[in-house]
């Protein structure tokens, strides 16, 4: 995932799991921490822990910002910033090719977006982000992660 002046490597957890919404009671003890809006709940262990849970939980990686960086949880959101002074809009089909649509355009920067996976799930957006770089004038694309708030 790159950004300008750098690269931004996130790295799977591989001993944490999220859970969206609400947790279930079997769960409770594994919570590290929550975020209330929205309602994502981070667990340690594996994600095998959830597989003889309802169906119905939307269960996410946790991934960690560089080897030592924040832990952060996808939205299933995603960025992305044309060159100036390209338009958004303009690459409606495009971004739709690659399995993405505009979820909210940027009133204030016509070159930017945050855009969604064409069936709105998560892995799905995580899986095909990489095609968007691959697009013509792209500056920036990035998966929005939830992370803690650090106080200082």
């Amino acid at each position: 995932m790159e950004a300008e002046g750098g690269a931004r490597d996130y790295v799977r957890e591989s001993d944490c799991f999220a859970i969206h919404g609400p947790v279930p009671s079997a769960l409770t003890k594994a919570v590290l921490y929550s975020f209330d809006d929205p309602v994502i709940n981070v667990c340690r262990g594996e994600v095998s822990a959830v597989l003889a849970l309802p169906s119905d939980l939307i269960v996410t990686p946790v991934y960690r910002l560089g080897p030592n960086g924040p832990q952060g949880v996808p939205s299933g959101r995603v960025f992305i910033r044309f060159r100036s002074p390209v338009p958004v809009e303009g690459r409606r089909q495009e971004l739709e090719t690659c399995g993405f649509f505009i979820s909210e355009p940027l009133s204030y920067a016509p070159h930017a977006a945050w855009l969604r996976s064409m069936d709105g799930n998560i892995a799905t957006a995580l899986n095909r982000f990489a095609k968007l770089r691959t697009l013509q004038d792209v500056v920036l694309v990035e998966p929005q992660m939830f992370m803690r708030r650090v106080q200082r």
